[in-house]
């Protein structure tokens, strides 16, 4: 059996859950849903973490099961129904070692129910395919592909939170490919490419769209454990029709550049982050010009976590950031936000404390009631863990959060209970 440490294998499944820190929404597999554990497809060094052999391949299964108490189901600001919900999701994962490289499939299908609320489509689906490949003349490439079917991942529908109650299917395709260079020692240069396609079933809720990334950079190890990459993207996003548009308004054109910072400050400081500037032009009809207000300004994402020593770590994750909007009129919204995270870890204990702070900004009034939109959005949550053996683990959290908008009938507070079992690799 390949192994890396037994207490690390274990951890598997709350360890994805204290490194959640994005903001919060509505049915998200992290923190609207409490902090649940999450099995989905993982990737180490090859040989280098506990798992099966299965001829050529490594197999890792898990098996989560989760209760949850949630006090506001349908994120109402009056008049809250409250239910239980109950999870169970396996994951089967085969990855191909190859020397450096390797290939990675995961299945992940999930039955969720709720015990008054009928929900439509109690099943998900989650597929992962992964390879990295490393040769010898410093050439990298990564590649991806993601399938998911769900229906209250509200997060995968739209990243940035303006959708937060939503138990429509959806079906989304993610592709990525990745290829890195390094000329010298120090220096070398990177080309990335990404293709989203979203199908929405309900199109009051969302609508369907697609997305193109393409970008390069120039990548510079500042030091033997800290790398820099100097990047240009283009995005292009093409949205379908929803209930009231056809959302032509919506098209836009992105340009950004940003410096990336990915590895060890130093023995102690770990980061993964990315700031730069972003320019996004929408396709205004021309008697409409200067409704539709284009994007221009400051972007940043990542994180930086700093290890105490004595089982403690503090991360610090930060956010800013347009997202397409699907409120009124408006083209994008613009998220601004950081959450902080504490995590102590003794012997067969792990407990977190975490907070977060985000704003949603609109530049475009309801056409409702005329009112500027304005979410800013509180989450504070609590956990605590144990780990019964080298293969099970027990989770228990509670989360609790506001959105304080300034049109009321997009607030609401919510506070979820969740304890969670997790059997597996």
């Amino acid at each position: 059996m390949t192994r890396r440490s037994a207490s690390a294998s274990a951890w598997v499944g709350l360890v994805m859950i204290l490194a959640c820190a994005a903001p919060a929404t509505a049915q998200q597999q992290g923190d609207i849903d409490g902090g649940a554990p999450n099995v989905s497809a993982r990737h180490g060094k090859p040989n280098t973490y506990e798992a099966i052999p299965v001829g050529p391949f490594l197999f890792t299964p898990a098996v989560q099961l989760n209760y949850q108490y949630r006090d506001n189901i349908f994120f109402t600001p009056d008049n809250p129904i409250s239910d239980s919900v109950w999870m169970a999701r396996a994951r089967f994962q085969f990855e191909l070692p190859l020397n450096e490289s390797y290939l990675l499939f995961s299945y992940t299908p999930q039955y969720r129910d709720y015990v008054d609320y009928e929900l439509d489509d109690k099943w998900s689906h989650f597929v992962d395919v992964l390879g990295g490949f490393e040769f010898s003349n410093g050439l990298l490439i990564d590649a991806t592909y993601k399938y998911m079917e769900g229906n209250l991942e509200n997060r995968e529908v739209d990243p940035g939170g303006e959708l937060y109650w939503g138990d429509r299917w959806y079906k989304k395709n993610f592709a990525a490919l990745q290829l890195s260079y390094w000329a010298t020692a120090k220096n070398g240069f990177n080309i990335e490419a990404d293709y989203t396609d979203l199908n929405h079933e309900d199109p009051d809720l969302w609508y369907d769209y697609d997305r193109f990334v393409i970008g390069a950079g120039w990548l510079h190890q500042l030091s033997e454990i800290l790398v820099m990459n100097l990047a240009y993207r283009r995005t292009e996003f093409n949205p379908s029709e929803n209930l009231l548009f056809e959302n032509t308004f919506r098209e836009s054109t992105s340009d950004e550049i940003t410096v990336g910072f990915r590895g060890m400050i130093n023995p102690v400081f770990k980061t993964e982050i990315v700031v730069g500037y972003r320019s996004t032009k929408y396709n205004t009809p021309a008697d409409g010009e200067g409704s539709i207000p284009d994007f221009s300004g400051f972007i940043a994402k990542g994180y930086i976590n700093w290890s105490m020593g004595h089982g403690s770590s503090l991360r610090l994750d930060l956010l800013r950031s347009d997202y397409p909007s699907n409120f009124g009129i408006n083209a994008n919204y613009v998220a601004t936000g950081a959450s902080l995270q504490y995590q102590y870890e003794k012997n067969r204990f792990r407990a977190q404390a975490r907070g977060r702070y985000q704003v949603n900004d609109y530049a475009v009034p309801d056409l409702v009631t005329g009112l500027d939109r304005e979410d800013p959005i509180k989450t504070v949550g609590l956990g605590l863990g144990y780990r019964f053996g080298p293969y099970v683990s027990l989770w228990g959290g509670y989360l609790y959060e506001n959105r304080d908008s300034t049109i009321y009938r997009y607030s609401y507070d919510y506070s979820v209970y969740t304890l969670s079992l997790v059997v597996g690799y």
